[in-house]
């Protein structure tokens, strides 16, 4: 964590906020579960009403009473019962609750499925119909070859013989020909394999009786012709169940369950409502249903049977709770009905609490969304704010870096931040004070020393010069030795304040010095020459494996860097040895090293031999440690790197100056 940046610690931090989610996601399925709870006891208290419902009509209704009798039952088509209309367009999206009213055949292994649908004003019917070869009416006349559908009603016959796929018109059959049924609509649509016919009719148009049959034609090479007559009602008019029928029953409202009723052969006398409204209505549904299609329930069978059925018909009323802890959960209770003390048949209520559930998913989604827009937001303007203050702190770091040399020197002095308001712009006006105060202490630093030489000089030049003219005079032994003391002191105050006037002038030379290339191999050979004729009781030598090394600053300034280290090593030189100006290549640095036998440097005074006026011979005696500390300035001016070793042996001393690769060429 302590080598993340300040980006990436906040939005690591910011990924706590998905655990919010997970806990509302946990706390949606506790929700959940309460729901089906809930939906088994109200589905419990429904069908003990719709039980005393049933078991008063029975009494009160004899038709009602004549179809629970397993002799009399005939066959018949389940009619669902919808409040609302239909809109006819040739698709199925809106009979998906129906599915347990479909009347399904097949024909030669092509399946058909007949699906009938009322309100109080009109009748709808949807066919759907395997077919892998489409024939269409090719003119206006019906007498070709060519797939159709007929209804038969009480009265009359219906015909659908398309032309193309969309609209098409119910034709009825009269002794001089046919003619269209406006009153009737109908769309005719195709599918992947096959065909879907989609109508309504009006309710005083059907009657009570009804019969389907399809007309199957392909094309062969003889022309179209006909493979197969199939029916749904086995080519004979069948009574319509329709509760419309029965009064009381067309006035129950099952907007979130669905009853049946069954003789004690199992057989559906009624049916109607559905376990759950529409939950194809919303595409956000099938983020959870993968298969959007209906419940399993008893209602998708003509006939039932069951252990729980025969319990039930045997007089013992079951309770079920299906797939408890799924979406898909739905609550069954099974009521026996009775006629006096005989049970005569049984009452199926079955709901389902996936609409709820849906409902309380849909919001958790939305919640979720608006969660992960305000994560994305709040993400955003951390890292962009994170970014704003990197790239001030950077610039800031740089700005110090800039303004303040090695030698902690500085060049300007850091601007206020007036722009911004905060921590960062505290602290860049902190450094600007503290670069401002650093400035003043090193101008008075510059200035106390010029003005040292200048009022320092005139009362040494008197004291001086009063000095000589009392050693005129015959003085005794003691006089004479303490004169001389005076002069010495004397002699060593003025020394000091041209060395310090010195380093001053190479101060400033430094700072007005252009800079330029040289080749510090060819001019150490030279110097090395004239060393050895400057200082003849010492031996010099160059030691070097490079042809060329170039840097970039001023060549007088390195000439003088240069006679500092040998003036240094001279004084401390035993002759024992030749000094040494080593030029060599080390990994990707280049090293410029002087080494001379004699005193070493006590270990602790390593770091601080380039300091301003330090000395490390024993006798002091003019020596003001001012080379070495010049000689440090001019190898940062040229981006050196200069350090103090011991030899490994203990003879001797090396003043070595390293460069990064990127600061000289060869």
């Amino acid at each position: 964590m302590k080598s993340l940046s300040l980006k990436w610690r906040i939005l690591l931090i910011s990924c706590v906020f998905w655990l919010i989610p997970l806990a509302s996601w946990l706390i949606d399925s506790k929700f959940e579960s309460d729901l089906e709870r809930d939906n088994f006891q109200q589905t419990t208290q429904q069908a003990n009403n719709l039980r005393s419902f049933f078991e008063q009509l029975i009494q009160h209704d004899n038709n009602f009473r004549h179809k629970l009798d397993s002799d009399s039952l005939k066959p018949s088509l389940n009619v669902a019962l919808r409040e609302t209309g239909i809109l006819i367009d040739g698709y199925s999206d809106e009979w998906y609750p129906y599915h347990g009213f479909t009347k399904k055949i097949q024909n030669f292994g092509q399946r058909a499925e007949l699906s009938l649908v009322e309100d109080q004003q009109h009748f709808y019917i949807l066919l759907s119909v395997e077919d892998d070869d489409i024939v269409y009416r090719q003119s206006l006349e019906v007498t070709g070859q060519s797939d159709k559908v007929e209804f038969q009603l009480d009265g009359f016959r219906l015909q659908f013989v398309p032309i193309a796929p969309g609209k098409v018109a119910a034709l009825r059959q009269t002794s001089t020909g046919v003619r269209e049924i406006n009153s009737v609509y109908a769309v005719w649509q195709e599918t992947t394999n096959g065909y879907q016919l989609e109508a309504r009719l009006p309710r005083d148009l059907v009657g009570s009786m009804f019969s389907a049959e399809v007309h199957d034609v392909d094309q062969t090479e003889a022309g179209p012709k006909l493979q197969g007559l199939y029916s749904f009602t086995n080519f004979e008019q069948v009574a319509l169940s329709s509760m419309l029928s029965v009064g009381a029953l067309s006035r129950l409202k099952a907007d979130d369950y669905r009853v049946m009723v069954t003789n004690l052969n199992g057989d559906i006398v009624y049916g109607y409502g559905q376990p759950h409204q529409d939950i194809k209505g919303h595409w956000r549904n099938r983020l959870w249903l993968n298969d959007l299609s209906p419940i399993e329930t008893k209602s998708s069978k003509v006939s039932l049977s069951s252990d729980e059925l025969d319990k039930t018909l045997a007089g013992q009323a079951q309770e079920q709770l299906i797939n408890e802890g799924s979406l898909l959960a739905y609550s069954r209770v099974l009521k026996p009905l009775y006629d006096g003390d005989q049970v005569i048949g049984a009452m199926i209520i079955e709901s389902s609490a996936i609409n709820q559930k849906l409902y309380l998913r849909d919001f958790w989604l939305r919640m979720l969304l608006l969660m992960l827009l305000f994560w994305v937001l709040m993400v955003w303007w951390l890292y962009q704010s994170s970014k704003d203050y990197s790239r001030r702190i950077v610039e800031l770091r740089d700005i110090t870096e800039e303004a303040v040399t090695e030698q902690g020197q500085i060049r300007h002095v850091i601007q206020r931040e007036e722009s911004y308001d905060d921590e960062v712009a505290d602290l860049t006006n902190t450094f600007s004070q503290l670069t401002t105060r650093l400035k003043q202490h090193h101008d008075y630093q510059e200035k106390l020393v010029a003005r040292l030489n200048h009022e320092l000089r005139t009362p040494i030049a008197i004291i001086r010069s009063s000095l000589d003219n009392l050693s005129i005079d015959n003085l005794s032994e003691l006089d004479a030795q303490m004169l001389h003391t005076a002069q010495s002191g004397a002699s060593r105050m003025s020394q000091t304040l041209s060395r310090l006037s010195e380093a001053t002038r190479l101060e400033q030379a430094i700072k007005s010095a252009e800079k330029d290339s040289f080749d510090v191999v060819e001019i150490v050979k030279d110097l090395t020459h004239a060393y050895a004729t400057n200082w003849p009781q010492h031996r010099f030598e160059c030691e070097t494996n490079l042809d060329e090394a170039v840097l970039t600053g001023s060549r007088d300034l390195f000439v003088q860097m240069v006679d500092k280290l040998i003036t240094n090593a001279v004084d401390f030189d035993d002759k024992s040895e030749p000094i040494k100006l080593i030029i060599k290549r080390e990994d990707s640095r280049l090293v410029f090293e002087v080494s001379n036998r004699g005193a070493m440097i006590e270990k602790k005074s390593l770091k601080s031999v380039f300091s301003l006026m330090h000395s490390s011979r024993k006798n002091s005696g003019g020596h003001l440690g001012l080379g070495l500390y010049l000689a440090k300035l001019i190898a940062n001016f040229h981006n050196g790197h200069i350090i103090a070793k011991n030899h490994t042996d203990k003879r001797g001393v090396s003043i070595v100056i390293s460069w990064k690769n990127k600061h000289f060429t060869h």
